[in-house]
């Protein structure tokens, strides 16, 4: 059944139950995940029609990541035997690679732009191997895995989410496979010769996914980030290779700041309306509820941000 809808592809899904950005527990399902870029759908939750037949044959959820909608979904509808959950909502950024570097910095007001070109001019007159080197071959994919896993080790991300650049002979062969086919693009940036932030882009049909990113925290002053950002930037619009930089899922004010487009996105979860999904789906509602309460009132007392930087220090 599942070769008659080619597009879904079987995928394990985990809902993650957490309180902040800390993960608590997690429930794993066979998953079913529709592999089209965003891009290429409309604004329809109900388009591509999910193959709810699959349910039963090794299936226990259907998902769709990332889809465009026109704006609020309900987050749980039960219709025809099917739980329907809108696991989130949120807008997805993305930078069109067409025309060249200037065009593209114009968007930004004058004193932004004025505001970046400080910022890099003053990490690159640092001098000394301060610079940024970019990693696209397959010769290329292992010093380059072996310098971002240096940076990643030390990120909060690594350390608390889990979420640092993977460490397994798989993704290290992906990366040669990848890179066989001009399919990614990574970037160290280095300070007086050693690494200190790193950003690897995998391409699907042309597209750049922002797909791992980090930086040593103890060099922050510098905006090792924002400079790494703008320089790869500059050698893409320069390239003309590909037809963007999608900044997937997640948000941040850095995303916000260097892309072009924004589109108003849905993950949305199908599975059977039997009382074990009733019951992970109610349990998972009631986490995001007390973590966005909590959050609530950790703002509200000035403690969020400070609370974030310590965690990230951890």
């Amino acid at each position: 059944m599942i070769s008659d809808a080619p597009r879904w592809e079987p995928s394990p899904f985990v809902l993650s139950y957490r309180i902040g950005e800390i993960a608590l527990f997690r429930r794993r399902f066979r998953g079913l995940t529709l592999r089209t870029h965003f891009f290429d759908l409309t604004d329809d939750p109900a388009e591509p029609p999910p193959p709810f037949d699959c349910f039963g044959s090794g299936v226990d959820v259907i998902v769709t990541r990332s889809h465009p909608v026109r704006g609020s979904l309900p987050v749980v509808i039960i219709r025809d035997g099917v739980l329907r959950y809108v696991l989130a909502r949120y807008t997805r950024y993305h930078t069109e690679l067409a025309g060249d570097f200037e065009t593209y910095l114009s968007k930004f007001s004058a004193k932004s732009r004025g505001t970046l070109r400080r910022k890099v001019r003053r990490f690159l007159e640092l001098g000394h191997e301060s610079e940024m080197r970019t990693y696209k071959r397959p010769d290329e994919m292992e010093t380059f895995h072996g310098l971002a896993r240096g940076v990643s080790a030390l990120t909060y991300q690594e350390k608390l989410l889990d979420a640092g650049i993977p460490d397994d002979p798989d993704f290290r062969q992906e990366l040669v496979n990848l890179a066989e086919s001009d399919s990614v693009r990574a970037y160290v940036l280095f300070l007086y010769g050693r690494a200190i932030a790193y950003l690897c882009c995998l391409s699907v049909n042309g597209i750049l996914l922002y797909s791992y990113l980090g930086y040593d925290p103890k060099h922050a002053d510098l905006s090792p980030g924002t400079v790494l950002q703008y320089l790869a930037f500059e050698e893409l619009f320069e390239e003309k290779r590909f037809r963007a930089l999608d900044f997937t899922e997640g948000q941040g004010e850095h995303k916000r700041f260097f892309a072009t487009h924004e589109t108003l996105c849905a993950d949305i979860c199908y599975f059977p309306a039997s009382l074990s999904a009733r019951f992970w789906i109610s349990l998972h509602r009631t986490f995001d509820r007390t973590s966005v309460g909590a959050a609530a009132v950790l703002d509200k007392l000035g403690l969020k941000s400070r609370l974030k930087r310590l965690l990230r220090r951890l």
